[in-house]
């Protein structure tokens, strides 16, 4: 089967559970719909040659792991950040992945979204407060809009659309509750 068939056929399941995950208010369940989520959008950008988004998920499925047994405390959020721009500038400009259909670093800055989108849910996952790690994954949605936007991968901005749709209904929701003020 050709590997952009493969890379939708992922796609489109990490997107149905993407679009899901915007409706979701508590982070515990955010973080191990999102583990799933990663998995499956790995394997779609390996297919079409997103190499920087693979790490991104990779290292974020990590940090995931990590912060639902443990709080995400100051060293560890550096030790992530770290870690991903580390592997992100060794796989772009040193071509780790040789063997996927697209060169390294092709895209200059833009490759650098997905490693800004995981800084941002980084950052915000040690909050207590919904809001905060809602806000962080808005701007995590709209970072890889963008890369799927400039990677020409439709389906996946399509969703990516979607999924801020669902974010913002999160928000409301959240805000509708009135359990945790702004």
């Amino acid at each position: 089967m050709d590997r952009f068939i493969i890379s939708q056929i992922f796609a489109i399941l990490a997107c149905i559970l993407m679009v899901a995950i915007g409706y979701l208010k508590r982070k515990r369940n955010i973080l191990i719909a999102q583990n799933i989520q990663f998995i499956l959008f790995t394997i779609s950008y390996a297919c079409i040659g997103g190499i920087a988004a693979v790490v991104g998920n990779m290292v974020s499925l990590l940090r995931n792991l990590v912060c639902l047994k443990w709080n995400l405390n100051r060293p560890l959020k550096i030790f992530f950040i770290v870690l991903q721009g580390l592997i992100t500038y060794i796989s772009l400009y040193n071509v780790w992945f040789n063997f996927l259909p697209m060169k390294a670093g092709v895209h200059g800055i833009m490759d650098w979204l997905p490693f800004l989108a995981a800084t941002l849910i980084t950052l915000t996952l040690s909050s207590k407060k919904d809001m905060v790690i809602k806000l962080g994954c808005i701007g995590s949605i709209l970072c890889f809009g963008t890369y799927d936007f400039i990677l020409s991968n439709w389906t996946v901005f399509a969703f990516d659309c979607f999924s801020l749709v669902t974010s913002l209904i999160g928000v409301y929701r959240i805000l509708k509750d009135k359990k945790e003020p702004f």
